[in-house]
């Protein structure tokens, strides 16, 4: 099985990698740079520890499985999952294209993906548009960056927050330089401290100063900080008792 698809991959190096419903194939750890084409999944896909790059769109098909394992996908363009995508410890990376004849300027995340890493950059100001309604999970770490013009990260409906990125308590965020509008966060708070470079448009829980229920926590002292202040209040209140000439 596993001779048959790296023979398969060596064959049509340049054609869509296509496992059609009811076929299982692994890539048994190989690498394959895919040069622009597709990868579509309406059977099984076991990467296996392997490596895809230079894929332009990932769609897995209502009844397909993709499974990562310690694997690693690197595209360019669209990921769709209606299917099934165990995310092992394996690596998800969108990047800027460097073998699409066309250039994918647009890419559109679409269905409700698990993602153990997730990482999106581009240096060209790209736009990564995530379905409305759609929620994706991250449960290690989560990497969006944008070098010069910064990254768009928006909703498909960027007027008000309806697509979702949640991040897990004990994962790890590394964001900079991004524009995002119509994205909420139900995990961890995104880019806390970070200002948004987008115009316009809703986020929630991106951004800003974290709020717990919605208000901005109120600055607490230290111990020794309320013990000093308690001296200078009492101080303050034995001159004022004092008679004081005019």
């Amino acid at each position: 099985m596993i001779g048959s698809l790296m023979a398969l991959l060596c064959a049509n190096a340049h054609a869509d990698l296509v496992i059609p419903p009811g076929a299982s194939q692994s890539l048994g750890g190989g690498s394959q740079n895919l040069a622009c084409t597709d990868l579509i999944v309406g059977g099984t896909l076991d990467l296996a520890g392997g490596t895809l790059a230079g894929v332009r769109n990932v769609t897995v098909q209502a009844g397909g499985t993709l499974i990562l394992g310690s694997g690693a996908i690197t595209l360019v363009g669209n990921w769709g999952n209606a299917g099934t995508v165990n995310a092992g410890t394996g690596s998800v990376s969108f990047v800027d294209d460097v073998a699409c004849a066309v250039p994918v300027t647009t890419a559109v995340v679409s269905g409700n993906t698990s993602f153990y890493t997730l990482s999106i950059a581009s240096s060209s100001g790209k736009l990564y548009q995530f379905s409305a309604g759609s929620a994706q999970s991250v449960q290690s770490a989560l990497n969006l960056s944008g070098t010069g013009a910064p990254l768009r990260i928006e909703s498909t409906t960027p007027g008000t927050p309806s697509a979702d990125i949640s991040l897990a308590a004990a994962g790890s965020q590394a964001l900079s330089n991004l524009a995002v509008r119509g994205m909420s966060a139900s995990g961890q708070w995104l880019a806390p401290g970070q200002t948004n470079q987008a115009a316009g448009g809703a986020v929630s829980r991106w951004f800003g100063i974290p709020t717990v229920g919605g208000t901005t926590p109120v600055p607490t002292l230290s111990q020794f900080s309320l013990a000093g202040l308690a001296l200078v209040l009492a101080a303050l209140a034995a001159w004022r008792r004092k008679p004081h000439g005019i």
